[in-house]
């Protein structure tokens, strides 16, 4: 059988056309031409280019991770190789699927080396996933246990804190507020018995939390010793020694001491006829309100008990006449520090706005509107300190006339 040239160089050229990447049209004879055996040789090439593009157009899909493009229906070996391989990476995704789901348990035993080196990856992964529960499992138990012990230290914190009942009795109406940011805190509050009345103290000592709630033991049994056991009455010498006390009990008299805490407070002496109200601060205010309007009363600008402070610093005394329907105020900067709202702006802004409008409201209603537009403000910002407040109101000093007709006072504490 004779063959023309231009027909070996067409089979010749689609040849080079496929061994250069390319994807060359089948060969054509004329529809004249014999059906004799050049004709069959090129079905059989056509065929095989044919399926040849089909496994590329395959293979191309594979490489770019189509896992579910349509094998060809050739036999050819290389095709069932490829099919072969497509059904096994197919698999091997579903168990990479099951062990993101949480199933370590998954096994490769159909790609040789591969496999050996994805069980040895699951295994580690399972290994870690069990030392990573079990550390879990410790660090919730350590959670649980750390937190009763703080739950149960704040019992002890509370038990320093006058009972509210107490407050009523001394101060005819108030309200305390008081909020730790971690369970326990450092802030209190103190109401003390003295020959000369009442002592109501705000205490705000360094850090939140447990360091916070152990400078409030020191703090508050510093102050009880200085009235009881000393018998000190004046806001002013009673901040002088807290000042002095706390640095000692600290041993922070010089700078080599290893620590640096202390606190901010305000302390008022109700007198017993209730006449006046004695205040000094140390970096605390007092606030309260007469006829609608809000007065502040600054402490002086030395906190207590730091390396920093002097110990012989004379805080300054600032005596208010008691008038009927006057309000008094104690808070720590916890409340007035704390941002929030649209603009992030502290509370503080707010807050002698809130005392006038409320400040005639009886004062559990105080307490409620204000916890509410506190939280309010707060809205999803993290609370940054523990919050105190306290709040209360001296009714004026009654007049009776006993049973042989002499003027007397009312008795205002109880024995």
């Amino acid at each position: 059988m004779e063959v023309a040239e231009e027909y070996i160089d067409r089979l010749t050229e689609t040849l080079s056309r496929l061994l250069k990447g390319e994807k060359p049209p089948p060969v054509e004879l004329p529809s004249e031409y014999p059906d004799n055996e050049l004709r069959q040789l090129v079905g059989y090439f056509n065929r095989l280019v044919a399926e040849y593009n089909e496994l590329a157009d395959f293979m191309y899909s594979m490489a770019r991770g189509e896992l579910d493009y349509l094998p060809p229906k050739s036999r050819l070996r290389a095709v069932q190789s490829f099919k072969s391989l497509q059904a096994n990476l197919r698999h091997l995704t579903w168990k990479t699927q099951q062990i993101a789901s949480g199933d370590l348990s998954q096994q490769v035993d159909f790609m040789g080396d591969f496999s050996t080196a994805f069980n040895k990856m699951t295994r580690q992964l399972k290994q870690a996933f069990e030392d990573l529960h079990r550390e879990k499992e410790r660090s919730e138990q350590l959670l649980k246990s750390t937190t009763e012990s703080i739950q149960y230290a704040q019992r002890i914190q509370e038990a320093l804190l006058p009972e509210s009942g107490s407050l009523r009795h001394h101060l005819i109406d108030s309200f305390c507020l008081w909020l730790p940011r971690n369970i326990v805190g450092g802030d209190a509050y103190c109401l003390e018995e003295c020959r000369e009345g009442a002592i109501v103290a705000l205490l705000d000592c360094t850090g939140h939390g447990v360091p916070g709630a152990l400078m409030t033991m020191l703090a508050v049994t510093a102050l009880r010793r200085l009235v009881h056991d000393d018998g000190c009455c004046d806001p002013a010498l009673l901040l002088q020694g807290l000042n002095r006390l706390i640095k000692a009990t600290l041993r922070q008299q010089s700078r080599a001491a290893p620590s640096d805490d202390g606190l901010d407070a305000a302390i008022c002496l109700v007198t017993a006829d209730r006449q006046r109200v004695v205040f000094a601060g140390a970096r605390m205010p007092l606030f309260y309100v007469l006829d609608g309007e809000l007065q502040q009363l600054s402490g002086d600008r030395s906190s207590l008990g730091y390396k920093r402070s002097k110990p012989d610093f004379a805080f300054t005394k600032h005596e208010i006449p008691v008038r009927p329907g006057m309000a008094f105020y104690l808070v720590t900067d916890g409340l007035l520090d704390q941002p929030g709202g649209d603009e992030k702006l502290p509370f503080g802004i707010r807050f002698p706005q809130f005392l006038t409008a409320h400040a005639q409201e009886p004062f559990e209603q105080q307490k409620e509107a204000l916890m509410a537009a506190f939280a309010t403000h707060v809205g999803s910002e993290e609370r940054r300190d523990d919050v105190t407040a306290v709040g209360w109101q001296l009714d004026a000093v009654e007049t009776t006339r006993d049973t042989t007709g002499v003027t007397c006072k009312a008795s205002t504490f109880s024995s």
